[in-house]
């Protein structure tokens, strides 16, 4: 009996030292980081995310790509310096040409066949202003307008799902310290299961089997509590993560998931994300910029038209201007044949643009796709919280009252282990439903691109 009172005392000693533990990181969560908001992680998550800042990127590129675009109307200013020295006999007269110092022995036969090596600085101030290349420039500013607008919209969605990631997080906390608590009670019922056991054993009312199987079915609640523990860590990592916050960071998630039964019919709800959702509308952009790549394909069989204004001074010193003319020239060029290469430009754009316009009805079907989904899920939720919203309650009495007629010699331990078990899950189960009902109304709204 001495044994069996030791062996009591090192059980009760265990359990309450492993709750203990428990409380003391429940407490230390709570009391020793900052508290944090479902709003404050959201903020947190839009200034700090690496994809959102991607995204940002992004767009600034495709504005910067707008700007460049804006080039094809606007003359282009070059200057060069070219220096040559040669004997050439028709480079070293037009050398003295362009210097404007020609005399009439320079036309002597002699001289014009074997001149003496000359050198020349040519100093050049030329303008190329487009005046019609088949709307080529047109259609690039276009193009690049509607990239543009394409990345914003990419950057809305991107801002919608990182808000929707963060949101899960969120949520995922909450369910891992409700989870936790769902160990500490059950570790609260374990025990006194235990010591129901033992009592009925040393009373000789049952077998030592019956003390054996409650200090398995304690052993393997306490591998749950260490699980959940382990859970809750994991969950806050993974909201670190979603904000985009360094892995070290501390803070405590207060409040609790609760009920969320309102939501559009679906009719509303389909009508919504064929409006609202931005990827949708970027797909509709990038189409847009594909079918204009195929008229931007075709000027290339259109004549283009180019003015070009240069001055020149020539020296025999660098930068001189011993000598300076200018010249004003009308440029008209046609491509007549260049095998074949504009039509299989035209035929490649005009592939790419089918295949665009296949992709936004794919996405049409597949945006009306996750509505429904997320719609159905969000219902289904709040079928299974309706089912569970008196289930723990009942769990709860029913395992009160198998133990009461264990303690009287009523009913057997594998009652009172099975209505154990039973009640945690029937907990688990209802805290599933509640963080499965939140994660589908955030879904639903990331569904209509309303997030």
């Amino acid at each position: 009996m001495m044994r069996e009172h030791v062996e009591s005392m090192k059980t009760w000693i265990v359990e309450a030292g492993l709750m203990a533990l428990l409380l003391l990181a429940v407490t230390v969560t709570v009391y020793a980081a900052e508290e944090l908001t479902l709003e404050q992680a959201i903020e947190a998550a839009l200034t700090n995310n690496p994809g959102l800042k991607a995204a940002n990127s992004q767009v600034d590129a495709s504005q910067a790509g707008a700007v460049k675009s804006r080039s094809g109307f606007l003359p282009k200013v070059t200057i060069t310096e070219i220096w040559s020295r040669s004997d050439n006999p028709l480079m070293a007269l037009g050398t003295k040409l362009n210097q404007e110092i020609v005399g009439p022995a320079d036309f002597n036969p002699a001289v014009m066949n074997s001149p003496d090596p000359a050198s020349n600085y040519n100093t050049r101030l030329s303008m190329m202003q487009p005046v019609f290349n088949g709307g080529k420039e047109y259609l690039g500013r276009k193009q690049a307008r509607l990239a543009n607008e394409a990345a914003v919209q990419d950057l809305l969605r991107t801002k919608q799902e990182t808000v929707f990631s963060v949101i899960k997080a969120y949520y995922g906390v909450l369910l891992a310290k409700e989870y936790r608590k769902v160990a500490v009670q059950s570790l609260e019922t374990s025990a006194a299961n235990v010591k129901l056991a033992e009592a009925r054993f040393k009373a000789g009312a049952v077998l030592q089997s019956d003390l054996l199987r409650a200090r398995v079915q304690e052993s393997e609640v306490k591998e749950m509590a260490t699980r959940a523990e382990n859970g809750v860590l994991l969950a806050l990592a993974n909201l670190n993560f979603a904000m985009g916050v360094e892995q070290e960071r501390e803070y405590g998630v207060s409040g609790t998931l609760a009920e969320k039964g309102r939501r559009p019919e679906l009719t509303a709800a389909l009508g919504s994300a064929l409006g609202n959702r931005p990827d949708l509308a970027s797909l509709d952009l990038n189409r847009r910029n594909a079918e204009a790549s195929v008229s931007q394909a075709r000027t290339d069989f259109a004549p283009s038209l180019n003015l070009i204004g240069q001055m020149d001074w020539n020296s025999n010193q660098i930068v001189g201007d011993d000598a300076k003319s200018w010249a004003i020239m009308a440029v008209l060029q046609w491509n007549l044949f260049d095998g074949m290469v504009t039509t299989a430009n035209v035929r490649q754009a005009s592939a790419t643009a089918s295949r665009m316009r296949s992709l936004e009805e794919q996405m049409k079907a597949g945006v009306q796709l996750q509505v429904k989904q997320a719609y159905y899920n969000h219902q289904a939720s709040l079928d299974r919280i309706s089912a569970t919203s008196s289930s723990v309650q009942e769990a709860e009495e029913g395992l009160r009252i198998v133990q009461k007629r264990y303690e009287a010699g009523m009913t057997t331990l594998v009652d009172v282990l099975g209505a154990e078990s039973a009640l945690i899950r029937t907990r688990t189960n209802a805290l599933q439903a509640l963080y499965d009902n939140n994660v589908a109304d955030a879904e639903l709204k990331l569904a209509m691109g309303t997030l």
